[in-house]
């Protein structure tokens, strides 16, 4: 992220109720470091499966980018899932910490004792968390990755079938920083606006690493689709 101007404005978020808030990108570098120290404290190495199950927080972004750092594999889940879609995925990875918050943890209470592998449950509204965060350090010793080494995992919706997980390496950044370039047309002087949650591809390879591999200012909004506030954000 620091090979961007550092003060730059990376992430302008607002929340369901209105709140905003702005992350330049060295913002993005130093929570996403103090974010890989913290999940080496709890014991994640290279290759092991660490899942978000998020709204779109900006917690979900950096810890995205903090689990990269560190080569773990990052697995998203779509904050609708319910107990047996959560089940399915995170039984079937392997995933051995989730990060959550306290009202989406609720609907594991009936399935964690049969998540064998799943070693820690994180919630970041969690006010212990919030003060380990801060002190994790903010340098990291990023781990070395080969280009087919494993980035992040995604299932598919299940729609014909018990979801399948697909892994994307790391030379995936390759594809999603050339077409969000020539395709989509993003250049580092645009505001760029990914509707899309990262519980699906398009929302990581267009609202987190093909947008800020090219330096683009990216909008994020937590709320549900409603047409005034969608107007008023792109007016903003």
């Amino acid at each position: 992220m620091e090979r961007h101007r550092k003060e730059k404005i990376a992430l302008l978020w607002e929340g369901a109720s209105g709140e905003k808030k702005s992350f330049t990108f060295a913002d993005l570098a130093r929570i996403s470091n103090q974010w890989g120290n913290l999940l080496k404290r709890r014991g994640v190495v290279k290759g092991d499966r660490v899942f978000i199950f998020l709204p779109r927080v900006p917690y979900l972004y950096t810890g995205f980018l903090g689990i990269l750092k560190i080569g773990a594999i990052a697995g998203t889940l779509f904050s609708a899932f319910q107990e047996q879609a959560l089940f399915d995925r995170l039984l079937d990875s392997g995933a051995k910490v989730l990060i959550t918050n306290t009202e989406l943890a609720s609907r594991l209470e009936k399935i964690k004792a049969k998540l064998y592998n799943l070693k820690h449950i994180i919630c970041v509204d969690d006010p212990s968390f919030q003060a380990e965060l801060d002190a994790a350090s903010p340098a990291l010793e990023i781990e070395h990755m080969e280009k087919d080494d494993y980035a992040f995992m995604l299932y598919t919706s299940g729609t014909t079938g018990k979801p399948k997980g697909v892994v994307h390496r790391h030379y995936a950044i390759l594809s999603q920083h050339l077409t969000a370039k020539y395709v989509l047309d993003i250049h580092e002087e645009d505001i760029y606006w990914c509707t899309a949650d990262p519980g699906w591809v398009t929302g990581i390879a267009y609202e987190i690493l093909g947008s800020w591999s090219n330096g683009a200012t990216e909008v994020v909004h937590e709320g549900r689709f409603d047409p005034a506030k969608w107007y008023e954000i792109l007016q903003n």
